[in-house]
Formats: C-alpha cells, sequence, structure tokens
C-alpha cells in the first residue's frame, strides 16, 4: 500500500464535532452554501473520491468548521497509521 493524503469521511466528522459544541445540525449542502462552495466537491471531499482540491474552496471549508486544514486532508502512511 502508498502512502496517501485521504478526506474519507473527514467532514461527516467536523460536521459532527460541530453540532455536539453547537447543537446546531448542519449538512454538507447547508455546509457547502455557508463556505460558497459547490455541493458537489463537499461530498466529493467527505467520500474522498475528489481528485483535484481548490485550494481556497478548502480554505472556506476550514473556516466555515472552524478548523484547520489537518483536520481535512489527513496523511496515511503506508502501514496505514495516520500521521
Amino acid at each position: 500500500m502508498r502512502s496517501k493524503i485521504t478526506t474519507s469521511g473527514r467532514i461527516t466528522i467536523l460536521l459532527g464535532k460541530q453540532q455536539a459544541e453547537t447543537g446546531e445540525r448542519t449538512s454538507p449542502r447547508k455546509l457547502a452554501e455557508k463556505a460558497g462552495v459547490p455541493k458537489d466537491f463537499v461530498y466529493r471531499l467527505d467520500a474522498g473520491t475528489a481528485r483535484h482540491v481548490d485550494l481556497e474552496a478548502l480554505a472556506r471549508l476550514c473556516a466555515a468548521l472552524n478548523c484547520e486544514l489537518q483536520d481535512i486532508l489527513v496523511w496515511e502512511a503506508e502501514h496505514g497509521e495516520s500521521l
């Protein structure tokens, strides 16, 4: 297995954390609207199928989720552990 960057499931996790902190439930579609990014971009990121990532869109998602870039993009080492 090769090392890779993954985003699979990260948006769902971050939305869950945000809901736990604020009590407000936000769907991926509402997140996309709030961040000003296409909803398909949010769904592809969460599914781990995004092939190219717009850095400005990623920055807007981070701002909307109040998170850091490494909360969305996760490096998976060859042995399967996240770094």
